[in-house]
């Protein structure tokens, strides 16, 4: 498992928001979890006219959309307890952090609830590439910008294909003046000197002569150049997140729907059904006393792998399907520094370093430019250490971190302030982060209406993927459409 692992993960658009009407005359529905699948559930309920309640097991609103801010506290199954002791007004995403301008899903949710949205930037040209190892050749161990590795991979490839033209070695169906016209853009392009049009250091690029071509695509550099931004994923360009933390949207939602229609510390224990109602029955965990509720459906927008564990009357084949769903073992490590050296002393604003170092996906804040102190996402990956990691004790997990990121930044431990980890695996209500995808035949069982019980949890979604929020809204989508069908015909 290298560092680039967790720039796998591919979406794509929730399909279209379904437009429904009419209302049911005996429709009360309870929802089970205020994740982001549940919260868009009941927001749509709630504008057709439903009578509908959510349950809650945390005590917020979100699930994997957490934002860790000064006095966030929780506990990890096992029994390590953490506060964070940030300053006001620093936070890191803890599960959900970006999202591309094609989900569009999410994006008109927020502009319809309100909630402020600024670029998210995935790319920095003064960040670095680092690469430990023989793999990595002669560039092993050392800092390239990425400024410095699209500068010199692209004017070296220019001047061969001026070369090239020059020698009339290329079969190009071109005429002359286009040859002509294609050197200029080469040259342009490539910031090639425009007498011998040969590729040499230049102001721009920054001090230092250029990496040999052969260097940098043995070191695997050029492996995250492309011509332009793919539409989807990871890499995608422009993404956004919300002014404050992206738990902005599921406190839009939570305000939306109403706090008198949410219960919090309700943690579910049996969803029961027969063919006139189904039963809920849930532990206040403040005050210990069990209580039921019953209604005429049970929307289920729990994780799975928290599913899998509940008395929950679900066919063999349903709770077969549920069970047989997996869960990532994603980890994220939030750094709260004295200082935003990477800023002062790397002029690094925003995107992200590019390594093999066992510490995944190492991140810059897109927010607080210029502000005193700042918070680094020092560790984010879904399995390797992520997993090996998971039973260490925190300080060694942030000792791990700090180790691997001081290679790259030798400031980290002179102005590191203090830590906060979150390993999904860990977290009670969630015991893992996103579900992996699941083949077609598994989401249409899992999606099947059983007599008064249904699913909407992300990893049915019909359209994107549960690694997504854009995931989660189709599934609460299409647990929707099915729900109010159902409901119209009883």
């Amino acid at each position: 498992m290298t560092a680039l692992s967790s720039w796998d993960l591919m979406a794509g658009p929730a399909g279209t928001r379904p437009v429904l009407s009419g209302r049911p005359r005996n429709a009360k529905v309870l929802i089970l979890g205020a994740g982001i699948s549940g919260l868009a559930l009941g927001y749509e309920l709630s504008r057709l006219g439903y009578d509908f309640h959510v349950l809650e097991a945390r005590d917020r609103v979100g699930g994997l959309v957490w934002t860790v801010h000064g006095g966030t506290t929780h506990t990890e199954i096992g029994g390590e307890h953490q506060q964070c002791t940030w300053d006001e007004g620093l936070w890191l995403n803890a599960g959900a952090w970006r999202i591309p301008y094609t989900h569009t899903g999410v994006l008109n949710y927020c502009k319809e609830l309100g909630v402020p949205l600024e670029i998210f930037v995935n790319e920095a040209d003064a960040s670095y590439f680092y690469r430990e190892g023989a793999d990595a050749g002669s560039l092993a161990n050392t800092r390239v910008r990425l400024g410095e590795v699209k500068a010199d991979i692209v004017g070296q490839v220019n001047e061969l294909l001026v070369k090239a033209i020059d020698q009339h070695s290329l079969d190009l169906p071109l005429t002359a003046e286009d040859q002509e016209r294609l050197v200029g853009f080469l040259v342009a392009q490539g910031y090639l000197d425009r007498k011998d049009r040969r590729y040499r250091a230049f102001a721009d690029r920054g001090p230092g002569d250029p990496y040999q071509l052969s260097a940098l695509l043995k070191a695997g550099f050029g492996d995250r150049l492309r011509s332009i931004s793919p539409r989807d994923g990871i890499t995608t360009a422009p993404m956004f997140h919300p002014v404050g933390g992206m738990e902005q949207i599921p406190k839009a939602f939570a305000r939306a729907i109403g706090p008198s229609r949410i219960t919090f510390n309700a943690e579910v224990h049996s969803v029961r059904q027969d063919d006139h109602a189904a039963t809920v029955a849930y532990r206040d965990t403040k005050t210990g006393r069990t209580r039921t509720l019953t209604a005429d459906y049970v929307v289920v927008c729990l994780p799975l792998s928290i599913v899998a564990g509940l008395d929950c009357q679900l066919s063999a084949e349903m709770m077969a399907a549920v069970r047989a769903t997996t869960y990532s073992n994603s980890a994220k490590a939030g750094l709260g520094m004295k200082r935003r050296f990477w800023e002062e002393d790397d002029q690094i604003f925003g995107g992200h370093l590019y390594s093999n170092l066992p510490i995944g996906e190492f991140s810059y804040p897109s927010t607080g430019y210029f502000s005193r102190k700042g918070v680094l996402l020092g560790f984010y990956l879904h399995s390797g250490p992520a997993v090996t990691l998971m039973d260490r004790p925190i300080g060694e997990r942030v000792e791990h971190v700090l180790t691997h990121s001081s290679k790259v930044h030798p400031q980290m431990r002179r102005e590191f302030e203090s830590a906060y980890c979150v390993w999904w695996r860990k977290v009670e209500y969630s015991r893992g982060g996103f579900a992996n995808a699941a083949p077609l035949a598994r989401r249409a069982q899992l999606s099947k209406f059983e007599n008064r019980l249904l699913i909407g949890s992300a990893a049915t979604a019909p359209h994107s993927e549960p690694d997504w929020q854009e995931g989660a809204i189709a599934a609460a989508w299409q647990a929707l459409t099915s729900l109010h069908e159902h409901a119209m015909r009883s």
